[in-house]
Protein backbone atom coordinates (compact mmCIF):
# COMPACT_ATOMS: atom_id res chain seq x y z
CA UNK A 1 0.00 0.00 0.00
CA UNK A 2 3.17 2.19 1.11
CA UNK A 3 4.71 1.69 -2.42
CA UNK A 4 1.19 2.10 -4.37
CA UNK A 5 0.84 5.72 -2.70
CA UNK A 6 5.04 6.74 -3.18
CA UNK A 7 4.30 5.55 -7.16
CA UNK A 8 1.17 8.14 -7.49
CA UNK A 9 3.06 10.72 -5.59
CA UNK A 10 6.24 10.34 -8.06
CA UNK A 11 4.07 10.38 -11.48
CA UNK A 12 2.04 13.69 -10.02
CA UNK A 13 5.03 15.58 -10.22
CA UNK A 14 6.01 14.28 -13.60
CA UNK A 15 3.00 15.54 -14.56
CA UNK A 16 3.55 19.54 -13.21
CA UNK A 17 7.18 19.26 -14.48
CA UNK A 18 5.86 18.91 -17.73
CA UNK A 19 2.80 21.26 -17.84
CA UNK A 20 5.33 23.79 -16.12
CA UNK A 21 7.68 23.26 -19.01
CA UNK A 22 4.85 23.72 -21.62
CA UNK A 23 3.89 26.60 -20.44
CA UNK A 24 6.98 28.26 -20.63
CA UNK A 25 7.77 26.90 -24.89
CA UNK A 26 4.18 28.46 -25.32
CA UNK A 27 4.45 31.82 -23.97
CA UNK A 28 8.44 32.37 -25.40
CA UNK A 29 6.86 31.19 -29.04
CA UNK A 30 4.04 33.60 -28.21
CA UNK A 31 3.35 36.08 -31.84
CA UNK A 32 4.61 39.67 -30.73
CA UNK A 33 1.69 42.14 -31.11
CA UNK A 34 1.47 45.44 -33.89
CA UNK A 35 2.67 48.47 -32.43
CA UNK A 36 0.50 51.61 -32.22
CA UNK A 37 0.42 53.01 -34.80
CA UNK A 38 1.14 57.44 -33.61
CA UNK A 39 -1.56 59.85 -33.13
CA UNK A 40 -2.18 61.67 -36.20
CA UNK A 41 -1.54 65.59 -36.51
CA UNK A 42 -4.59 67.87 -37.21
CA UNK A 43 -3.97 69.62 -40.52
CA UNK A 44 -5.81 72.86 -40.93
CA UNK A 45 -5.40 75.22 -43.79
CA UNK A 46 -2.04 73.48 -45.06
CA UNK A 47 -0.36 74.43 -42.09
CA UNK A 48 0.11 71.16 -39.13
CA UNK A 49 -0.65 72.62 -35.78
CA UNK A 50 2.04 72.68 -33.36
CA UNK A 51 3.93 73.85 -36.34
CA UNK A 52 6.60 77.44 -36.11
CA UNK A 53 3.17 79.88 -36.52
CA UNK A 54 -0.14 80.75 -38.10
CA UNK A 55 0.06 82.39 -41.54
CA UNK A 56 0.13 86.39 -40.85
CA UNK A 57 -1.80 88.98 -42.83
CA UNK A 58 0.84 89.84 -45.28
CA UNK A 59 0.82 86.14 -45.87
CA UNK A 60 -2.24 85.69 -46.62
CA UNK A 61 -2.90 88.88 -48.36
CA UNK A 62 0.62 87.49 -51.22
CA UNK A 63 -0.73 84.29 -51.30
CA UNK A 64 -4.37 86.06 -52.45
CA UNK A 65 -2.39 88.28 -54.94
CA UNK A 66 -0.62 85.12 -56.22
CA UNK A 67 -3.86 83.72 -56.38
CA UNK A 68 -5.82 83.90 -59.80
CA UNK A 69 -9.55 85.44 -59.52
CA UNK A 70 -12.08 83.42 -60.49
CA UNK A 71 -13.33 85.46 -63.59
CA UNK A 72 -9.53 86.33 -65.05
CA UNK A 73 -8.74 84.42 -68.33
CA UNK A 74 -6.60 81.13 -68.19
CA UNK A 75 -3.09 82.35 -68.15
CA UNK A 76 -3.98 86.10 -67.60
CA UNK A 77 -2.29 86.39 -64.50
CA UNK A 78 0.56 84.60 -64.37
CA UNK A 79 3.89 86.48 -64.13
CA UNK A 80 6.79 86.51 -66.91
CA UNK A 81 9.43 84.11 -66.90
CA UNK A 82 13.06 85.49 -65.68
CA UNK A 83 15.29 86.07 -68.78
CA UNK A 84 18.16 84.04 -68.27
CA UNK A 85 21.69 85.11 -67.34
CA UNK A 86 23.85 85.64 -70.57
CA UNK A 87 26.42 83.15 -68.98
CA UNK A 88 24.44 80.53 -69.96
CA UNK A 89 25.68 81.01 -73.42
CA UNK A 90 29.21 80.99 -74.32
CA UNK A 91 28.91 83.95 -76.77
CA UNK A 92 32.81 83.50 -77.44
CA UNK A 93 31.91 80.21 -78.36
CA UNK A 94 29.85 80.76 -81.33
CA UNK A 95 30.60 81.78 -84.80
CA UNK A 96 29.34 85.04 -86.25
CA UNK A 97 26.62 83.08 -88.43
CA UNK A 98 25.16 81.95 -85.00
CA UNK A 99 26.00 84.66 -83.18
CA UNK A 100 22.12 86.32 -84.04
CA UNK A 101 20.26 83.26 -82.73
CA UNK A 102 20.86 84.69 -79.37
CA UNK A 103 20.17 88.24 -79.75
CA UNK A 104 19.38 88.72 -75.96
CA UNK A 105 22.80 87.23 -74.98
CA UNK A 106 25.37 88.39 -78.02
CA UNK A 107 26.52 90.60 -80.24
CA UNK A 108 28.35 90.92 -83.26
CA UNK A 109 31.65 92.93 -82.81
CA UNK A 110 34.87 93.93 -85.26
CA UNK A 111 38.37 94.17 -84.18
CA UNK A 112 40.75 96.73 -85.35
CA UNK A 113 41.71 94.51 -87.98
CA UNK A 114 38.01 94.21 -89.51
CA UNK A 115 37.47 90.74 -88.52
CA UNK A 116 33.93 89.68 -86.83
CA UNK A 117 33.19 87.75 -83.90
CA UNK A 118 30.81 87.03 -81.57
CA UNK A 119 30.84 88.33 -77.59
CA UNK A 120 28.56 88.56 -74.77
CA UNK A 121 26.28 91.53 -74.75
CA UNK A 122 27.17 93.99 -72.03
CA UNK A 123 24.56 93.95 -69.06
CA UNK A 124 25.20 97.66 -68.85
CA UNK A 125 25.00 98.82 -72.29
CA UNK A 126 22.08 96.66 -73.15
CA UNK A 127 19.64 99.74 -73.14
CA UNK A 128 21.48 102.12 -74.84
CA UNK A 129 20.70 102.92 -78.61
CA UNK A 130 24.04 104.06 -79.05
CA UNK A 131 28.03 103.62 -77.78
CA UNK A 132 28.80 106.70 -76.07
CA UNK A 133 32.20 108.68 -76.00
CA UNK A 134 34.83 105.89 -74.58
CA UNK A 135 32.99 102.62 -75.15
CA UNK A 136 33.72 100.24 -78.05
CA UNK A 137 31.51 100.14 -80.84
CA UNK A 138 30.40 96.89 -81.12
CA UNK A 139 27.37 95.90 -82.85
CA UNK A 140 25.65 99.64 -82.14
CA UNK A 141 26.89 103.02 -83.95
CA UNK A 142 28.58 106.07 -82.01
CA UNK A 143 26.48 108.72 -80.39
CA UNK A 144 26.27 111.83 -82.61
CA UNK A 145 28.84 114.05 -81.78
CA UNK A 146 31.31 110.70 -82.00
CA UNK A 147 33.39 108.84 -84.50
CA UNK A 148 34.80 104.94 -84.05
CA UNK A 149 38.95 105.09 -83.99
CA UNK A 150 41.38 102.58 -83.40
CA UNK A 151 44.65 103.33 -82.01
CA UNK A 152 46.50 101.48 -84.85
CA UNK A 153 48.58 103.14 -87.90
CA UNK A 154 46.47 104.81 -90.35
CA UNK A 155 46.69 103.79 -93.72
CA UNK A 156 44.45 103.59 -96.93
CA UNK A 157 41.98 101.14 -94.50
CA UNK A 158 39.14 102.44 -93.01
CA UNK A 159 40.18 101.33 -89.33
CA UNK A 160 43.63 101.43 -90.94
CA UNK A 161 44.52 98.87 -87.77
CA UNK A 162 47.89 96.24 -88.26
CA UNK A 163 46.65 92.44 -89.35
CA UNK A 164 45.84 90.38 -85.97
CA UNK A 165 44.96 93.43 -84.04
CA UNK A 166 42.54 92.29 -81.73
CA UNK A 167 41.84 95.61 -80.34
CA UNK A 168 38.71 96.80 -80.05
CA UNK A 169 37.24 100.50 -82.22
CA UNK A 170 36.39 103.00 -79.33
CA UNK A 171 34.12 105.71 -79.84
CA UNK A 172 35.63 109.20 -79.31
CA UNK A 173 35.10 113.00 -79.82
CA UNK A 174 37.76 113.22 -82.78
CA UNK A 175 37.82 115.98 -84.61
CA UNK A 176 36.77 119.41 -82.23
CA UNK A 177 40.60 120.55 -82.40
CA UNK A 178 40.56 119.33 -78.28
CA UNK A 179 42.62 115.78 -77.38
CA UNK A 180 40.58 114.28 -75.01
CA UNK A 181 40.95 111.23 -72.64
CA UNK A 182 39.95 108.76 -75.29
CA UNK A 183 42.01 109.99 -77.87
CA UNK A 184 45.94 109.83 -79.14
CA UNK A 185 48.03 110.69 -81.84
CA UNK A 186 47.60 107.36 -83.52
CA UNK A 187 43.68 107.00 -83.42
CA UNK A 188 43.00 110.72 -83.66
CA UNK A 189 45.62 112.63 -85.48
CA UNK A 190 43.68 115.51 -86.26
CA UNK A 191 43.34 116.41 -82.53
CA UNK A 192 46.10 115.17 -80.53
CA UNK A 193 49.70 115.25 -83.58
CA UNK A 194 51.78 117.65 -83.38
CA UNK A 195 53.98 119.20 -86.18
CA UNK A 196 56.27 121.76 -87.14
CA UNK A 197 53.21 123.83 -87.81
CA UNK A 198 51.68 122.76 -84.84
CA UNK A 199 53.74 121.80 -82.02
CA UNK A 200 51.41 122.08 -78.89
CA UNK A 201 48.46 120.53 -78.73
CA UNK A 202 45.11 121.35 -76.94
CA UNK A 203 44.30 118.53 -74.12
CA UNK A 204 41.48 117.65 -72.06
CA UNK A 205 40.95 115.48 -69.01
CA UNK A 206 38.34 114.19 -66.83
CA UNK A 207 38.36 116.62 -64.45
CA UNK A 208 39.38 120.01 -65.69
CA UNK A 209 38.81 121.95 -62.42
CA UNK A 210 40.88 119.45 -61.20
CA UNK A 211 41.15 116.02 -58.82
CA UNK A 212 38.99 117.10 -56.02
CA UNK A 213 40.93 114.64 -53.68
CA UNK A 214 43.68 117.01 -54.01
CA UNK A 215 42.65 119.94 -54.58
CA UNK A 216 40.63 120.54 -51.49
CA UNK A 217 44.34 121.28 -49.78
CA UNK A 218 46.22 122.59 -53.16
CA UNK A 219 44.29 125.47 -55.08
CA UNK A 220 47.20 124.47 -57.12
CA UNK A 221 49.84 122.17 -58.95
CA UNK A 222 52.34 124.54 -57.17
CA UNK A 223 51.04 123.99 -53.99
CA UNK A 224 52.06 120.20 -54.07
CA UNK A 225 55.23 121.32 -53.11
CA UNK A 226 54.03 123.99 -50.05
CA UNK A 227 51.58 120.96 -48.17
CA UNK A 228 53.39 117.51 -49.24
CA UNK A 229 55.96 116.20 -46.83
CA UNK A 230 58.10 114.33 -49.01
CA UNK A 231 59.23 113.81 -52.77
CA UNK A 232 57.23 110.87 -52.94
CA UNK A 233 53.73 112.88 -52.02
CA UNK A 234 54.97 115.77 -53.71
CA UNK A 235 55.60 113.50 -57.14
CA UNK A 236 51.95 111.93 -56.68
CA UNK A 237 50.25 114.90 -56.15
CA UNK A 238 52.08 116.63 -59.12
CA UNK A 239 50.76 113.62 -61.02
CA UNK A 240 47.03 113.43 -60.28
CA UNK A 241 46.93 117.46 -61.52
CA UNK A 242 48.66 116.17 -64.60
CA UNK A 243 45.87 113.29 -65.26
CA UNK A 244 42.98 115.26 -64.33
CA UNK A 245 43.66 118.61 -66.41
CA UNK A 246 45.14 116.69 -69.31
CA UNK A 247 44.98 112.82 -69.10
CA UNK A 248 48.19 112.51 -69.35
CA UNK A 249 51.00 111.00 -66.35
CA UNK A 250 54.43 112.18 -66.82
CA UNK A 251 56.75 114.99 -67.47
CA UNK A 252 57.74 115.29 -71.25
CA UNK A 253 54.27 114.63 -72.06
CA UNK A 254 53.32 118.36 -70.36
CA UNK A 255 55.99 119.85 -73.36
CA UNK A 256 53.19 119.25 -75.91
CA UNK A 257 50.50 121.08 -73.67
CA UNK A 258 49.26 124.27 -75.40
CA UNK A 259 47.07 125.19 -72.12
CA UNK A 260 49.60 123.97 -69.72
CA UNK A 261 47.91 126.58 -67.14
CA UNK A 262 47.80 126.17 -63.53
CA UNK A 263 50.87 124.21 -64.13
CA UNK A 264 54.15 126.31 -64.36
CA UNK A 265 57.48 125.47 -66.00
CA UNK A 266 58.56 124.99 -62.35
CA UNK A 267 55.91 122.24 -61.77
CA UNK A 268 57.21 120.72 -64.78
CA UNK A 269 60.89 120.91 -64.03
CA UNK A 270 60.02 119.58 -60.60
CA UNK A 271 57.65 116.75 -61.90
CA UNK A 272 60.86 115.22 -64.15
CA UNK A 273 63.46 115.25 -61.37
CA UNK A 274 60.88 113.46 -59.06
CA UNK A 275 60.22 110.99 -61.67
CA UNK A 276 63.55 109.87 -61.74
CA UNK A 277 65.19 106.86 -59.57
CA UNK A 278 67.07 107.91 -56.44
CA UNK A 279 70.52 106.48 -56.21
CA UNK A 280 73.11 106.92 -53.81
CA UNK A 281 76.23 106.63 -56.48
CA UNK A 282 74.87 109.47 -58.66
CA UNK A 283 73.89 111.34 -56.50
CA UNK A 284 75.56 114.68 -58.06
CA UNK A 285 74.50 113.59 -60.68
CA UNK A 286 71.44 115.24 -62.86
CA UNK A 287 70.35 111.88 -64.07
CA UNK A 288 69.27 110.93 -60.49
CA UNK A 289 66.44 112.42 -58.42
CA UNK A 290 68.92 113.83 -55.74
CA UNK A 291 71.23 115.58 -58.63
CA UNK A 292 68.26 116.95 -60.29
CA UNK A 293 66.91 118.34 -57.19
CA UNK A 294 69.85 120.12 -55.98
CA UNK A 295 70.75 121.57 -59.66
CA UNK A 296 66.96 122.76 -59.58
CA UNK A 297 67.88 124.17 -56.19
CA UNK A 298 70.78 126.41 -57.77
CA UNK A 299 69.48 127.22 -60.57
CA UNK A 300 65.74 128.81 -58.59
CA UNK A 301 67.25 129.09 -55.14
CA UNK A 302 63.44 128.03 -54.13
CA UNK A 303 63.53 127.38 -50.69
CA UNK A 304 60.97 125.01 -50.53
CA UNK A 305 62.73 122.17 -52.42
CA UNK A 306 64.92 122.66 -49.28
CA UNK A 307 62.94 119.78 -47.47
CA UNK A 308 63.58 117.50 -50.63
CA UNK A 309 66.91 118.30 -50.62
CA UNK A 310 66.94 116.69 -46.81
CA UNK A 311 65.43 113.59 -48.30
CA UNK A 312 67.96 112.95 -50.49
CA UNK A 313 71.85 111.67 -50.10
CA UNK A 314 73.89 114.53 -50.63
CA UNK A 315 75.01 115.85 -47.10
CA UNK A 316 73.96 119.03 -45.56
CA UNK A 317 77.68 120.65 -45.90
CA UNK A 318 77.64 120.06 -49.93
CA UNK A 319 74.62 122.55 -49.85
Amino acid sequence: MKEMVQGVTKNLRVVALCLLVGGAAAFALREPSAPEAPPVVPVDAGVPSGGPGEPTRDTEEHLARARPAPDDDEGAWEQPQPRPDAADVWCEGLSVERCGEYPLDCEVAVYCDEVRFCRRLDRNQEQETCAGEGMRLGSRACCPGLVARCGGEWEDAPRGAEAGDTSEPLCIRCGDGVCGVFEEARGCPEDCATSEARPKVHYRGLLPEGPSWVSERNATPGQCLDTRPGPNEVEACLRSWSEALFGLRDADALLRVENLAPFTPFDIDLMRCLERGASYAERRSETSREGCIEALYRRTRDSRLDKLRWFSTLSRESR
